[in-house]
């Protein structure tokens, strides 16, 4: 009990001051007929609410966006992504529903002993143990049994021997039914939040796993079928399955039309005759909003897998994790103010509002330094080309080598040129003539050893592939 007290949002709840607020205003916008609002129009709503809760003394400072965050933190709100997929729709959560309808129990609350709570709790036993007996001839017995009492019911009536139920009775009754009625969309709600916890679980064990992608297709089937065979979704599809026959529609119906025409009626609330009227078409339509989300989830949980997001979303959590490890291994020695060079860029741009920007105007702009007039040089020649032999090979001085020494004898090797040439630009001579060699000359598989003179010093090298230079050739590298 002492972690429900901490953690429990419906104790929370009774623990904060502006109680009455947050009960007022979910009950007055989502605990009714609309079961879910567009963010937008759930702020304009709660604008005009907080106006008037203000100057009725209420210390509200905060704005219907900041109030309805905080209480999507606490838990009794949901966000979900609108039908249309723009923007978000606001729905009470299973807790929200459940702190609404202890709340209501506490300002209105049921009569403490009546005839037909404990009717209704004897005739659901006695259905219940009939249904439940595997016996033939204890159920023919139950049959016969609830046979001739009907039977016995018939001839009474036909005789006029009956009894209508008492006003008062008729009314208790039927509060106890609204009440049973109410409590089923904090249910819904229940359903909702348990399928997208098991889907984040199972999320969670594909990211975690390290499964090749047949083994992910299996595990998001085997995770589907683990949330059907769940409690929550197995007593859902129960409840849809029966939800969706016709002839219990028509039953309800027709019940409803009967009882509203009655005189006991009138001692109810007429919002409760308005809410069992509509309460089938609503139930209908939360259940089928209900299922869709089940199966555009499943969709989507497919869809995840086989397109293979779940690699970047492991990818993402492993470097999580390396950079949870690194702050754990530099924990002893950095502290939390040291200042790290390291700078990281925003993933998104600032917004700022449009009163915040301002027009540039040039000529509003002066130069802190004045500017000076640089008198023009002269280029040396010699120094560009220096500087360009430092990076670039000279492949025209290469060229003429190769020219002068096939001039003196034919054929030559790169070794015979370095022989007769000089290697101005040290090993990059050497990788020039390497070069030229795939371009004009025949190879040498067996190789050579070369040697060169850099800087006053004799180089020697042993070149695996070497060329031989056979014709001359005019077009250059």
């Amino acid at each position: 009990m002492r972690r429900e007290q901490k953690e429990n949002p419906v104790l929370a709840l009774m623990r904060q001051e502006t109680m009455p607020v947050i009960f007022a205003l979910l009950l007055e916008h989502l605990g009714g007929d609309e079961a879910s609002l567009p963010a937008a129009e759930l702020y304009g709503l709660m604008e005009d609410d907080l106006d008037e809760l203000r100057r009725q003394g209420f210390d509200l400072p905060g704005t219907a966006q900041h109030y309805c965050m905080e209480w999507v933190k606490a838990g009794y709100l949901t966000r979900r992504p609108a039908p249309a997929g723009r923007g978000e729709v606001f729905e009470l959560s299973a807790p929200g529903h459940e702190a609404i309808r202890f709340l209501e129990k506490i300002v209105a609350p049921r009569a403490g002993v009546s005839q037909s709570r404990l009717s209704s709790i004897i005739s659901s036993l006695e259905k219940l143990a009939t249904d439940t007996d595997e016996s033939v001839a204890a159920r023919l017995a139950a049959l016969r049994a609830e046979r001739d009492r009907i039977d016995r019911q018939v001839e009474a009536t036909q005789r006029g021997e009956f009894t209508a139920m008492e006003p008062d009775a008729a009314a208790s009754f039927l509060t106890e039914v609204l009440a049973d009625a109410r409590d089923v969309p904090s249910d819904f709600a229940r359903v909702r939040d348990a399928m997208e916890r098991l889907g984040r679980q199972l999320r969670t064990r594909l990211i975690d796993a390290d499964l090749a992608q047949g083994d992910v297709l299996d595990s998001v089937f085997r995770g589907m079928d683990e949330i059907r065979q769940s409690p929550e979704w197995r007593s859902f599809d129960a409840f849809h399955t029966l939800l969706k026959d016709d002839e219990y529609h028509a039953v309800f119906e027709d019940a409803v039309a009967r009882i509203v025409t009655r005189s006991f009626v009138s001692a109810l609330d007429r919002d409760d005759i308005v809410f069992l009227e509509e309460y089938y078409p609503r139930l209908r339509a939360e259940s089928f909003v209900v299922a869709q989300s089940m199966s555009s989830f499943s969709h989507s949980l497919r869809e995840f897998a086989q397109s293979r997001q779940f690699e970047e979303f492991r990818e993402l959590s492993e470097r999580i994790r390396r950079a949870q490890r690194a702050g754990i291994e530099a924990a002893p020695v950095l502290r939390l103010h040291d200042q790290m060079r390291a700078s990281i860029e925003l993933t998104s741009p600032e917004i700022i509002g449009v009163g915040r920007l301002a027009l540039h105007v040039p000529s509003e702009v002066e130069a802190e330094v004045p500017l000076e007039a640089v008198p023009v040089g002269k280029a040396d020649w010699e120094f560009l080309k220096a500087q360009v032999r430092d990076y670039e090979i000279d492949f025209e001085e290469l060229a003429l080598a190769v020219h002068k020494a096939l001039g003196e004898a034919r054929p030559c090797t790169i070794g015979d040129i370095l022989q007769r040439f000089p290697a101005s630009q040290g090993l990059a001579s050497v990788v020039g003539l390497f070069i030229l060699g795939e371009r004009h000359g025949e190879a040498l598989p067996e190789g050579e050893s070369v040697s060169w003179t850099w800087k006053g010093q004799r180089v020697t090298a042993r070149m695996s592939t070497s060329f031989v230079f056979e014709e001359d050739f005019s077009d250059g590298p």
